[in-house]
Order: C-alpha cells, then sequence, then structure tokens
C-alpha cells in the first residue's frame, strides 16, 4: 500500500525543484536554448512513472517524487539527445538506477549523473559546457540559490572543497605556470555547467559520503581527477566522468569515516530515496 503524499514547506528539495526549474526557464527564454518539449517531458513523465513504479513496488512515500524531479529537471538542464525517446531511457535509467544499483542502504550512483554517462557510452547524448555562456550574473545567482539549499542539508563542505580545490589546481597551472591571465581562470567559473555540477550533482546527501572529513577528501580528490582529465586528456565533460567513477569509492570512504547515513526525514525510518 502507498502512503499519503505528505511533504513540508520546510523540505529542501522543493526549494531546489524551484530553482532548478527557475535555471531552466532561464535558458529556454534568454539563452536561446533550443529544445524539442517533447524532450522535457519525456524526462519529466519517465522519471516521475519510473518513480510511482518503484514506490508501489518498494511500498515507499508518494513523497519520494520530490527526488524523481529533482532527476528529471537535471537531466533536462545538462543531458542534450536529438529525440524525445533517448531522453525518456535516461529517465528510466537514471531513477531504476536508485533500486537496482544499491549497496549498504544506499543507491551507488548519482540518479542523474548516471543517466547521462550511459547516454554518453551509446553515443546518443551529449553535454554542452558552453550553453549557459560564461556570466558573471548567472554564476552570482547560481551561488546564491545553491547556498540556500546546501546549508540545510549541511552539504555545503562538498561544494566548497571541489571548487576550491579546483581553482587553485587553475591558478597554479594556468597562471603561474604558462602565465595566463587570472581573468582566464576566473572566467572558467562563471560556466553555469560547472556550478551545476558543484552545487547540486556532488552534493547529493544520497551519494556522497557521510562524515565531513570523507566528503571534503572525496570532494578533493574528485577535483585532482577532473583537473587531470580536462587538462591533459582534454575531456571537456572531466568532472561527470570523474564522478561516476568516484561513486564506486563512497563505499570505501563510509567505512573509513563512520558517519549516521543521511535521511530526507530524520523523524521517520523510512529513508527517502
Amino acid at each position: 500500500m502507498i502512503s499519503k503524499f505528505s511533504i513540508s514547506v520546510l523540505d529542501p528539495r522543493i526549494l531546489q525543484i524551484f530553482i532548478l526549474s527557475s535555471f531552466l526557464a532561464f535558458g529556454c527564454f534568454f539563452l536561446d536554448w533550443y529544445a524539442s518539449a517533447k524532450i522535457y517531458l519525456a524526462a519529466l513523465l519517465g522519471s516521475v512513472f519510473t518513480q510511482l513504479f518503484w514506490i508501489k513496488r518498494k511500498k515507499l512515500k508518494l513523497n519520494t517524487l520530490l527526488s524523481a524531479l529533482i532527476s528529471a529537471v537535471g537531466l533536462c538542464l545538462l543531458l542534450k539527445v536529438n529525440a524525445w525517446y533517448w531522453m525518456l531511457g535516461a529517465s528510466v535509467l537514471t531513477i531504476s538506477s536508485k533500486f537496482l544499483l544499491r549497496y549498504d542502504g544506499k543507491h551507488i550512483f548519482n540518479p542523474t549523473n548516471f543517466g547521462i554517462i550511459i547516454l554518453l557510452i551509446l553515443g546518443v547524448g551529449w553535454v554542452s559546457p558552453g550553453q549557459w555562456g560564461n556570466s558573471l550574473l548567472i554564476a552570482v545567482f547560481l551561488f546564491f540559490s545553491a547556498t540556500t539549499i546546501l546549508f540545510g542539508v549541511k552539504r555545503w563542505d562538498v561544494a566548497l572543497a571541489f571548487l576550491l580545490s579546483l581553482f587553485v589546481l587553475e591558478v597554479v597551472r594556468s597562471h603561474l605556470f604558462l602565465g595566463w591571465p587570472i581573468d582566464f581562470v576566473l572566467h572558467k567559473f562563471e560556466n553555469g555547467t560547472l556550478l551545476l555540477f558543484s552545487f547540486f550533482m556532488i552534493t547529493d546527501p544520497r551519494t556522497a559520503p557521510n562524515h565531513r572529513k570523507a566528503r571534503i577528501l572525496w570532494a578533493v580528490a574528485l577535483a585532482i581527477t577532473s583537473f587531470v582529465l580536462s587538462q591533459f586528456f582534454y575531456f571537456y565533460k572531466a568532472p561527470i566522468i570523474a564522478l561516476f567513477a568516484f561513486s564506486l569509492t563512497v563505499p570505501l570512504f563510509n567505512k573509513w569515516i563512520a558517519a549516521p547515513q543521511f535521511k530526507w526525514n530524520s523523524n521517520s525510518k523510512t529513508q527517502y530515496l
């Protein structure tokens, strides 16, 4: 039996859905993104109905649909496809990965990251970091929007450790070693795709390490790997690839530095997926 839909207005996921949806609307109306409405609708309906299938199968609460909506908007923001059925497939893979690929009571991969990676491997999807342009206004808006959420779920440390480590590495190589202007480095960190990845993907409390020290070490390692892949192997989607690989290390970090698992509702015995 499926429980009734009950949510709190203080649930950080509600604010996250609103902010991500605002980013999507901004991209479509002000940055001239071109995408068929069918593609976005496929992401939304595919995610929701797949989540409903697993809700019924696992007898979960209906408010787990909030997580599915976050994944759906994340796919719309980051994944590009040529046909709606590829996005539908990505949404089914994204949501199902939470229930099929699990370890120690947690899903292994960030759901959105998993869906994107699979379509990249299949050669039917791609990521477009340049779709946001490089606007300081976007960067500032993303930063302050994300801060309100990250402090709510106490995962600001992941984004800060990742971005700070990546920034230091970029300064050392590009500015100090290669002699490029510091503006060149700052320009990279105005990119909306990088900031979305940093604030809304690697900070997923259900797939990041449980303990703060473990999260910081994990984020630093993720930044170093992303830097190496982008600077020396020219992978423009390096962070997404690195996150997929480093998701497999989270159980090791959790065993090394143990801490309680994150729950969206600490008063409930049912963990939100």
